[in-house]
């Protein structure tokens, strides 16, 4: 008797990170989930989307820290989601030039980045960061 895997199951879209010291890191040519989750006391997340493979519509990031920032990139048409809030931290964001940011959310002691026009019907990065000490900056490529 022969016994098959089930090779059509579709891959996780969520993925989770949970640790109480300890960041999430992610660089290089990985494939992207669709919605990625990271929780912790102490660490922040560094996702670098530049050669990853990504989903067909935008990726979300929910990153929940009291210590601990999220530094973020991506590629010319790529369009997501951020959701960061923190205690301490902030967000890091860099974009090609043709992206547009969003930036809603507050910060109590931090500095904030005003969101940026790209061209219009173009990809569009959308930040909801909300923290105590820290902000959201973003970087465009030329």
């Amino acid at each position: 008797m022969e016994i098959t895997k089930n090779t059509s199951t579709p891959a996780r879209r969520t993925e989770w990170s949970l640790s109480l010291l300890g960041g999430l890191k992610h660089h290089g040519a990985f494939e992207a989930r669709e919605r990625t989750v990271h929780v912790a006391a102490v660490g922040g997340a560094k996702l670098d989307h530049t050669d990853a493979k990504l989903p067909a519509g935008p990726t979300h990031l929910v990153k929940a820290a009291l210590v601990g920032g999220a530094e973020l990139a991506y590629p010319e048409g790529a369009s997501a989601e951020v959701d960061a809030p923190s205690v301490f931290g902030g967000v890091d964001l860099t974009v090609p030039a043709d992206t547009t940011v969003e930036v809603r959310g507050f910060s109590l002691l931090g500095l904030r980045s005003r969101g940026t026009t790209g061209r219009p019907g173009g990809p569009v990065v959308k930040v909801r960061s909300y923290s105590l000490i820290g902000g959201v900056k973003v970087h465009q490529e030329q």
